[in-house]
């Protein structure tokens, strides 16, 4: 049988013609003068397996299992009066057959409904989105340091996804990892959730999540997200990643094995991932290779003032906290805001950085601050450190600064 694939959506008046169809092709069937009880008629609930029904028929056709309540679900929403009603793939299939019907387009021009209601149902079959593949180029920045691109598939009217990576390899080659997985719409939300072959069978892979709005998916030409996953070295990773629609199959095959990135899109994914070493730490000094330094992070909170000096004519002043309990970093001097902050110990706990982004009344727009961490063991002492950024006339400035530091 020659039918479409993907599901099927008909008009309150075909579909009620095609379950006339039915009911008549089952009666004949069974020789019967009249339909049985509903629930009879379908094979849904108290019913008699012994005595005619759909489901048996269904089954006979098929030789697999049927739910006889789809099929009463649905003629329910049409009692209901419902205008359009949905019939997926499987269901679609086996009533062309039991009606021997070739496709539902070979039932539609059977029928002698008017040529409005006619035009109607099949601009809906041509336009059913269920029937469409959508092509994309995805994107993350990887293993190796590298941006990855390939090529991903999503079909059946968004509920199917395929992700195909390409690894390209020193000798030119192109090696390519295989992902199949499910998606699911929950409020402004695509959740995506794959499993990829590992030592010849499926396992559990990537989770994503792509925000949407309230938009149509396949009206969107990017897609942006984040992944949680496994890289080729066990290691648990997550980072940012896109999906770039493509008019076609030809053109996703062909830009995918094209080492080049738009730049759109370089400066987006590079450098934003996050890799947990594959370790299982027996206590808090084997979390990372940072952790032997927490004696020297835990001595940060407290209150700093400090001093930048741009030039002989040009200085500023900033005071802000870092808190014992959490610590979050807190400004204290009027009118001056973090949009963000960053703080790390860097040289095996040896030097300090902070890293302010800043709004408000201030001479800087950004700055990365260092300075050696032994003050840390000398409360009152003024110190001194460098610093370098962006002031907020967009120059590039660098200096020193001094400040002072009380601990909490």
């Amino acid at each position: 049988m020659n039918t479409a694939k993907g599901s099927v959506i008909f008009t309150l008046e075909y579909f009620t013609v095609l379950l006339e169809l039915i009911q008549n092709r089952f009666k004949e069937k069974h020789h019967l003068l009249k339909l049985p009880k509903t629930f009879q008629l379908f094979g849904y609930g108290a019913f008699d397996e012994n005595k005619p029904n759909l489901k048996s028929d269904f089954e006979a056709l098929t030789a697999e299992f049927i739910n006889g309540k789809y099929l009463y679900d649905k003629s329910r929403e049409a009692e209901k009066g419902k205008a359009l009603i949905k019939i997926n793939e499987h269901y679609k299939s086996i009533l062309m057959l039991y009606l021997n019907f070739d496709d539902v387009e070979q039932f539609i021009s059977a029928q002698s409904l008017s040529e409005v209601e006619n035009e109607k149902q099949l601009n809906l079959i041509h336009n059913n989105d269920d029937n469409k593949t959508y092509y994309y180029l995805n994107y993350y920045f990887g293993e190796e340091n590298t941006i990855i691109k390939g090529q991903t598939v999503i079909s059946n009217n968004w509920k199917k996804i395929k992700h195909t990576f390409m690894y390209p390899l020193e000798d030119g080659t192109i090696r390519e990892h295989y992902s199949h997985g499910a998606i699911s719409r929950q409020d402004d939300m695509l959740n995506i959730r794959t499993r990829t072959l590992s030592g010849g069978k499926y396992i559990d892979g990537a989770s994503e999540v792509y925000y949407i709005g309230h938009k149509t998916p396949s009206d969107i030409n990017y897609l942006v997200g984040t992944y949680c996953t496994f890289d080729f070295y066990t290691n648990t990773v997550a980072g940012k990643t896109i999906l770039e629609k493509c008019e076609s199959k030809a053109l996703m095959e062909e830009q995918s094995k094209s080492p080049f990135i738009p730049p759109y899109i370089a400066q987006e994914v590079r450098s934003t991932r996050i890799v947990n070493n594959n370790i299982v730490p027996r206590n808090a000094f084997e979390l990372s290779n940072k952790s032997p330094y927490a004696s020297v992070f835990e001595k940060l909170p407290g209150t700093y003032t400090l001093h930048f000096n741009f030039d002989a004519k040009t200085s500023e002043h900033l005071i802000f906290n870092v808190s014992a309990k959490n610590y979050e970093i807190t400004p204290l001097t009027e009118n001056v805001y973090l949009e963000s902050d960053k703080l790390e110990l860097l040289n095996k706990g040896t030097v300090v950085n902070f890293h302010f982004v800043f709004s408000g009344i201030f001479a800087l727009e950004r700055v990365n601050i260092y300075f050696k961490s032994y003050f840390l063991k000398e409360n009152s002492a003024i110190q001194e450190g460098v610093f370098s950024g962006i002031d907020n006339e967009n120059r590039l400035v660098n200096g020193s600064v001094r400040f002072a530091f009380k601990s909490e």
